[in-house]
């Protein structure tokens, strides 16, 4: 924890012991919110561990195809992906986006992965589900067991696949939880980010070429993922994963009439808005004529904004200035001075 008092009189201190501070550019005021046609949605920016803006983002809503990053997640918890695993005769009668398997064919478990998030077929999520749990059933208890691990308290699953059902919803808050940990599957994200595959021809020697169906990918600079939805009762679904620089914007989008488009807009308001260090830090600075800096705000942080804080890497674009308290000219007198100042820490 970062105590609140040490910031305030650091920088008092620095001040009055004639430290020359140069002056910090004040950052922008947040642009407004963004307008997107998705009754849910959420930004949220990785880096700084925050989320930036929400919309009726508790509301539990179908989530359709966007399911198939739990299947994903459960199958790679669970399986090895160079298993080999023979389509069954049911996952071939999936209704609704198939990657076109067949009935005996052998798949290994990422190719059934590939077939799953880029050309997000329900027949591959099937027959994944019965390798890995034996059933259907079992396996989407597995799925719901691992929401519950996550903290995903708004969500539950009937199926692997994201077929409508009325006991299969999520909101965008469980929706960008399930994007989060995604990030910790290495496979997953190699996956999500192919924008075009070729598999080994079908049985009748038909080709299998498959552009993955987020349209997003290497469209908008940065975006390297994540899965898409749309079913009639979900509308359109989109889980999106953004990198710039050090920062990774994390967005999600539910019951939306345009999910490429609403995610381009909060993706291009996500990275906009500047970082959560920057608006700790922003109140601590009061440009000066002299060339200085003062502080002159009592803070009130939270223990989690606090802790958000002290783990926060400094800024790489030579905004800011920061210096180790032994390494000033003054840091014997500074420290003298804040050892009888701060609360506690008088001497004796």
């Amino acid at each position: 924890m970062v105590p609140t008092a040490l910031f305030s009189s650091l920088a008092l201190a620095i001040t009055l012991s004639g430290v020359s501070v140069s002056p910090v550019p004040i950052p922008a005021e947040d642009p407004k919110l963004p307008a997107v046609t998705a009754d849910s949605w959420i930004v949220y920016d990785a880096h700084a561990d925050v989320v930036l803006a929400r919309w009726n983002a508790n509301d539990r809503r179908p989530m359709a195809s966007v399911t198939k990053v739990m299947s994903a997640i459960v199958a790679l918890d669970n399986v090895e992906l160079d298993d080999v695993v023979t389509v069954p005769a049911a996952a071939t009668s999936a209704r609704g986006s198939s990657a076109g398997l067949v009935v005996g064919e052998k798949w290994t478990v990422n190719d059934l992965i590939v077939a799953m998030l880029v050309r997000s077929g329900n027949d591959a999520a099937l027959t994944l589900a019965g390798h890995v749990a034996g059933s259907v059933d079992v396996f989407v208890g597995l799925m719901n067991a691992k929401a519950d691990e996550l903290g995903m308290t708004n969500t539950k699953f009937a199926n692997p696949n994201g077929l409508d059902h009325e006991d299969h919803y999520s909101t965008a808050t469980d929706l960008l939880t399930l994007t989060n940990a995604s990030l910790d599957y290495p496979a997953i994200g190699r996956i999500a980010r192919t924008t075009f595959v070729k598999m080994p021809e079908d049985p009748d020697g038909r080709a299998r070429e498959w552009r993955n169906t987020n349209a997003l990918l290497g469209a908008y600079p940065g975006v390297v993922g994540l899965k898409t939805g749309a079913t009639p009762w979900a509308d359109k679904v989109l889980l999106g994963v953004a990198e710039r620089g050090p920062r990774t914007i994390l967005t999600v989008v539910m019951h939306s009439d345009d999910h490429f488009s609403d995610t381009r807009e909060l993706m291009d308001w996500g990275f906009r808005t500047y970082s959560l260090r920057d608006r700790f830090l922003r109140p601590f600075f009061a440009e000066q004529g002299g060339g200085g800096a003062t502080a002159g705000i009592d803070f009130n942080f939270s223990e989690s904004h606090e802790r958000r804080l002290a783990n926060i890497p400094a800024l790489d674009d030579g905004r800011w200035k920061t210096s180790r308290l032994e390494d000033l000219p003054k840091a014997a007198l500074i420290g003298e001075w804040l050892g009888d100042a701060l609360p506690g820490g008088g001497r004796g």
